[in-house]
């Protein structure tokens, strides 16, 4: 691949994401219900069509086990694919924070899919690679996830998000087993934990956390 280094071959220069702060598109694994709606509405948005093979994000999901893994470009600091690309075809764009194609300089030779780790990129009809260009700052996909499962911010702010959600999930647990197996003092703690912890998200901004 263009990308990787080997003997004879001149060692392609990364192309690093410089910035001081951007948004990101983050997925809580455990929310998705693997309904398949971002699909729709990525296609809609850049395709005009409802198919899910058009889609830049894709929701593999496996019935024997209930769970549902959406896969999306992860705007990669040091993107393989756009060392790949042997036209510089691929840059970053500072305002959206997502690696685009200029389809005005893409050959279509397809080394991006092959260099992506993570299966991102795709084809569209015409062979063109189409990868998440966050719609310009604004996903669609988060926009119509039912369980909130696609969450779009700042750094801060999604990691903060993602904290609240498993703390919550941790606690929720213990509360959901306190109820049917421990003592009548540890359902309590449990209950008092929930409430707990959501008052202090409830206050989170004046507490600087």
């Amino acid at each position: 691949m263009g990308w990787s280094a080997s003997v004879g071959v001149k060692q392609v220069p990364k192309r690093e994401v410089r910035y001081v702060s951007r948004k990101i598109l983050v997925i809580d694994y455990e929310s998705c219900t693997g309904c398949h709606l971002c699909e729709l509405a990525c296609s809609i948005k850049h395709e005009g069509v409802f198919n899910p093979y058009l889609s830049r994000i894709s929701v593999l999901t496996k019935p024997e086990i209930q769970t549902s893994t959406p896969v999306y470009c992860l705007q990669c600091n040091d993107a393989p694919c756009a060392r790949a690309c042997p036209v510089n075809a691929i840059t970053f764009n500072d305002r959206t924070g997502a690696w685009e194609i200029d389809y005005g300089r893409c050959i279509g030779c397809r080394e991006c899919a092959y260099a992506c780790p993570f299966g991102a990129i795709k084809l569209n009809v015409t062979a063109e690679p189409i990868k998440c260009d966050l719609c310009g700052g604004d996903p669609e996909c988060v926009k119509v996830c039912p369980h909130n499962a696609l969450i779009f911010g700042s750094e801060d702010e999604v990691i903060r998000e993602l904290q609240k959600r498993k703390s919550v999930g941790v606690v929720y647990s213990l509360y959901e087993k306190g109820s049917q197996s421990l003592p009548g003092n540890r359902v309590r703690e449990a209950e008092e934990a929930v409430k707990t912890l959501y008052g202090i998200w409830a206050k989170r901004k004046d507490l600087n956390i």
